[in-house]
């Protein structure tokens, strides 16, 4: 047998539990989704129909940033249980929410209060929907 075809053991404290695996992935999308949106703003005024605004993008790019982590931590929460591995699709929703928001530059405290008031909402929802799927998961268990 070929040593390195082997796949060498893994210390079971380099391994990443769940919970901090869940966190590590929504940070690297939130920041993906965040870069994606500085280099649509970056390229906004060389093609398309909406040219960005003068002004900084850093507070809207760091309110989507931060938005964009809790959605993809709620996508998670659902996916996972379920055994999709799909979040990734949630990023081109995102890029065009960043792209309209700096072309059309809303108020932050706006910007937040609603996207907040949407994940709550999306939080709440999942929150039901796990507790009343809980009793069907525990009896198909127990069987």
């Amino acid at each position: 047998m070929n040593m390195f075809l082997r796949a060498a053991p893994v210390h079971p404290s380099r391994i990443l539990r769940e919970p901090l695996r869940s966190l590590a992935w929504a940070s690297v999308l939130a920041v993906f989704v965040a870069g994606l949106g500085y280099v649509s703003y970056r390229w906004a005024g060389t093609a398309g129909p909406l040219v960005a605004l003068p002004g900084s993008p850093w507070p809207y790019l760091a309110a989507w940033a931060v938005l964009g982590f809790g959605v993809f931590l709620l996508v998670r929460a659902v996916a996972k249980p379920l055994g999709w591995d799909g979040e990734e699709i949630l990023v081109l929703p995102l890029m065009v929410c960043i792209r309209f928001t700096l072309a059309y530059r809303p108020g932050l405290t706006l910007l937040y209060t609603y996207g907040l008031l949407v994940l709550a909402c999306a939080a709440g929802a999942v929150l039901l929907w796990r507790r009343h799927r809980l009793p069907a998961d525990t009896a198909a268990r127990q069987h």
